[in-house]
């Protein structure tokens, strides 16, 4: 009876602390990453909506530059036309130049000459009829220059007008291109940017996601070492106390958790961006831990605190330069300076310290190196 009592004590605590297992593992699949609620999901989804605004600003960007191809073909137009029309004024000027010394030697053969009268126009002619044809003549003469003289004025003044007015279209348009290709600079100025917070947060969720997979496939191991205990706890061969040493494996080095999965090997993870300096066995809470070899426990805590992200651990060296060490547990069973043998139960999977689940971080040290365990199993 008593028996049976005893059982049924050591059995209790299990079933609860399977229940709380089971509630761990339905969060551990959240990364540490995601204290702000913030899954790779979230990330993705900010990604996609950088590159949204991405893609409105490459239509502003487009505009810009059809407003600058515009400017520039009205800066061109407006230079073509004012060098015609400086063209002209030149030709003008040219022009008077031309009828100004034309009257003026005219008007030094008139002088050198004598003036012309009713007198010299009569007597050079044989008929009344010729007399008024050559006299309409002489009355044209100064008359048709003086109207040549002021047309070719008028024709300068308006293309100097018209230069001006050209002059005035072509800083126009050369203020707009400048305008255009400013607002062209900051459009593509602001989309590199953008491109460089979307590639950042893009590699973040990459990271992350890959983290969740990984914490996912803890989940899903860690959720089957718990269905094994609860076998064990129901068959009564569950133990909640140091219980017996058992050395499993046919290494060189025993087994620290026999019925636990590897959830995390040895070397560099891409999700954390660290070197990985053990191995992590995942099992439920509670499972018995096993020294992996005899020696002096150096180190022990069981005080619950992060120490370092360590939580409660075990630290025994096996001389010759070789040392073990034992985190994230629930229990510790051995003090600092007792001698432990090969298989003995030290302690007990926990997921105190820096930890997102039920599992012992165990790891080989030879002369201070970190080794991958796997290679001594």
């Amino acid at each position: 009876m008593q028996k049976s009592n005893t059982r049924r004590t050591l059995s209790f605590p299990y079933v609860i602390g399977l229940c709380i297992l089971t509630m761990i593992l339905v969060f551990s699949g959240v990364p540490r990453q995601a204290a702000y609620a913030e899954t790779s999901a979230d990330l993705f989804a900010q990604v996609d909506d950088i590159m949204a605004r991405i893609d409105v600003l490459q239509t502003d960007l487009n505009k810009a530059q059809a407003d600058y191809d515009q400017a520039v073909a009205d800066h061109d137009a407006a230079t073509q036309a004012m060098n015609d029309a400086q063209d002209r004024v030149n030709a003008a000027e040219s022009k008077i130049a031309d009828l100004q010394a034309r009257l003026a030697d005219r008007a030094a053969s008139m002088y050198k000459s004598g003036p012309t009268n009713y007198l010299d126009v009569l007597f050079g002619v044989t008929s009344f009829q010729d007399f008024l044809t050559s006299w309409d003549m002489l009355d044209k003469i100064g008359a048709s220059d003086a109207e040549l003289v002021q047309e070719t004025k008028d024709t300068k003044a308006e293309a100097e007008a018209a230069r001006e007015e050209y002059a005035n279209q072509q800083a126009i348009a050369a203020d707009k291109m400048s305008q255009a290709q400013d607002l062209k600079t900051q459009i593509t100025a602001t989309q590199e940017s953008l491109k460089e917070e979307a590639d950042k947060i893009n590699a973040q969720a990459m990271n992350l996601k890959a983290q969740e997979e990984l914490q996912a496939e803890q989940a899903r191991q860690a959720a089957a070492a718990a269905e094994a205990m609860q076998k064990q706890i129901e068959s009564g061969t569950a133990s909640s106390g140091p219980g017996l040493s058992v050395i499993s494996g046919s290494g060189v080095y025993a087994n620290p958790c026999p019925t636990a999965v590897v959830s995390s090997p040895f070397g560099w993870r891409a999700w954390d961006n660290a070197f990985h300096q053990g191995v992590d066995l995942a099992a439920p809470q509670g499972t018995p831990i096993y020294a992996a070899e005899g020696g002096t426990v150096i180190y022990a805590t069981y005080d619950g605190g992060y120490n370092g992200g360590a939580g409660n651990w075990v630290v025994i060296s096996c001389g010759n330069g070789v040392t073990m060490k034992y985190m994230h547990c629930s229990v510790v069973y051995v003090s600092v300076g007792q001698q432990v043998d090969r298989g003995q139960n030290i302690a007990a999977v926990g997921s105190t310290g820096n930890s997102t689940g039920p599992h012992v971080h165990f790891q080989i040290e030879i002369n201070g190196v970190a080794v991958d365990p796997l290679q001594f199993s």
